[in-house]
């Protein structure tokens, strides 16, 4: 008997024990469930709607209403104070803020509205696609020009029945939005205006001989013979609306017999019946690199319907041409604009922009320019083994160079003819003149 009611005992105390536990169980696990739904809560107040709408299908201005909706409300992280920006203000009035991402695509979406392609090398097109900046309170952006152009460019002083000094030049220019790409672009002075860009690359050879090439060996006192050949990588800037134009270019090449300028010029010779081979390119510059930078600004300052006055300033840094000058330039005629495009464009856009579909124009163009070094002359920077050079103290460091231009084009064709004169660049040189010879085609 006693047995039985100490067991009783002892189970009263087991099963009031058991009931405490279960009891603290059940609290614990509602409370871990009410925390639970607390974080809920809080993370749905900061979280931010998924919009169905795609980049391609959103307007402007359901991308509004939808943010109206939806606006961001500001919060701090704990231990920071600093407020989110891109703040902006909604049709009632009140303060909320635009999430980046949102900005980024109503920029694209006017962009593509537009018919604007800007050009992303440049910091001032980056500057204006990922600023926080509204779109109509951005002051300025530069474009990228969709036009395509072919150029033949031809220089030689046969016409002015002279064989010596700068006695040929072939350039070929192709302009085109695709090689806005090319790496060495990046290298590029950017411009911080408003302005539409041009990219575009050039193959050239030119050619130098000394006052005669019917006489063979050194002509001590005279100009070498000379070539190169190089590969242009450019970009052009207009600026309309500033009428400011930025020309860079970057020269990769080569100057000596590797340029093939003597069998250019003795293939040349030898099929004209009244002219001779020259005599003496084996005394040519050799063969060395070329790496140069090409800088050019032009500003208009009268800029009428049928006159033009423009100032210009050059410089040139590299192992071909060192110097830097200035000059001014006259156009007058029936012309476009000189700061609207590159001289001829489509006719499409002619007549969209109401320009002049035919241009006839005379220009004249009168330049100085102060000489550092010229590798045509006083030979390449790397190989010294030249046969003959022209002394440093022999270059002459102040050039003149003026030209005269008539130009005719209609619709996407244009054609130039231009004399130029230079001043002696050596000591006991000679004025020297030669024609260029301009073919411009719009692709």
């Amino acid at each position: 008997m006693l047995d039985l009611i100490t067991f009783v005992l002892l189970m009263k105390k087991w099963i009031g024990f058991s009931i405490i536990i279960l009891f603290l169980s059940q609290c614990s696990e509602y409370n871990s469930k009410s925390t639970k739904e607390e974080q809920l809560r809080k993370s749905k107040k900061l979280s931010v709607p998924f919009i169905k709408n795609s980049p391609d299908t959103i307007s402007p201005e359901s991308s509004l209403k939808k943010e109206e909706k939806y606006a961001i409300q500001p919060f701090h992280k704990r231990g920071k104070k600093k407020e989110r920006e891109n703040r902006i203000i909604s049709s009632n009035g009140t303060s909320r803020q635009r999430s980046p991402d949102s900005l980024l695509v109503q920029k694209m979406l006017w962009l593509r509205s537009e018919n604007i392609e800007i050009d992303l090398n440049e910091p001032k097109s980056k500057a204006f696609l990922f600023s926080s900046v509204e779109i109509g309170k951005f002051s300025s952006m530069i474009t990228l020009s969709r036009e395509r152009f072919l150029q033949i460019n031809f220089d030689n002083d046969i016409l002015d029945n002279t064989d010596r000094f700068y006695t040929n030049g072939i350039r070929f220019d192709f302009i085109s939005p695709v090689f806005q790409r090319f790496p060495l672009n990046l290298l590029m002075i950017p411009y911080w205006k408003s302005g539409m860009n041009y990219y575009g690359i050039s193959l050239v050879q030119n050619m130098y001989t000394p006052s005669t090439t019917k006489i063979g060996g050194i002509l001590y006192g005279d100009r070498p013979y000379a070539a190169y050949l190089i590969l242009k990588s450019f970009k052009i800037t207009n600026d309309s609306r500033d009428k400011f134009r930025q020309t860079s270019e970057i020269d990769i090449g080569i100057i000596g017999p590797a340029s093939l300028g003597d069998f250019v010029q003795k293939s040349f010779h030898n099929n004209v019946p009244t002219n001779s081979e020259p005599l003496g390119w084996e005394f040519q510059i050799q063969n060395d690199l070329i790496l140069n930078y090409n800088l050019s600004y032009e500003k208009g300052v009268v800029c009428g319907k049928n006159i033009e006055i423009n100032l210009t300033g050059t410089g040139a840094l590299g192992t071909l041409y060192t110097n830097i000058g200035g000059g001014i330039m006259l156009r007058t005629g029936i012309l476009n604009p000189y700061f609207k495009n590159l001289g001829i464009t489509k006719r499409s856009i002619i007549e969209e922009e109401g320009l002049q579909r035919l241009q006839i124009l005379f220009s004249l163009k009168s330049n100085v320019k102060v000489v550092g070094y010229d590798a045509t002359l006083e030979g390449g920077i790397f190989n010294k083994t030249n046969s003959y050079t022209i002394g440093q103290n022999s270059v002459t460091r102040f050039v003149y160079q003026g030209s005269a231009c008539l130009t005719f084009s209609y619709g996407g064709f244009g054609i130039n003819v231009e004399q130029f004169l230079l001043s002696p660049e050596f000591h006991n040189g000679w004025w020297h003149k030669w024609v260029h010879i301009g073919l411009t085609f719009c692709l």
